[in-house]
């Protein structure tokens, strides 16, 4: 009997009875994350000179080794077929190939490096 009456009662009060017995929806707190607010302050950090020192550094003996490694090639392609040995000449080719590879890889990661540093 009571049961009738809370039904009742309900149905008076409430005109919408599927709004009564819907899932709540969640409220946002508010409190959440403001990622607008993260971006990098290279002044933030300290001695910040110190990383394009040491930046600049590797790259100069990356390309130094480079060069090197270019020229021991070519010195080996060179000379292989003249003592008649060519698997040092095809070894000199291929280091060749690889101090090049290099030398565009060094190259490049300066300047991805730099890229990123000023649209980030």
């Amino acid at each position: 009997m009571v049961l009738h009456w809370m039904a009742a009662a309900l149905t008076v009060r409430v005109s919408d009875v599927s709004a009564l017995l819907a899932a709540p929806e969640p409220t946002p707190s508010g409190s959440g994350f403001d990622f607008d607010r993260i971006n990098p302050d290279p002044a933030a950090v300290p001695r910040s000179d110190l990383f394009y020192t040491l930046a600049n550094a590797a790259l100069f003996l990356g390309v130094v080794s480079a060069v090197a490694g270019l020229a021991a090639g070519a010195i080996a392609f060179g000379v292989g077929p003249i003592f008649g040995a060519h698997i040092i000449s095809d070894r000199g080719k291929s280091m060749m190939w690889k101090a090049g590879l290099v030398a565009i890889v060094i190259g490049s990661t300066t300047t991805i490096i730099s890229f990123l540093l000023t649209e980030i």
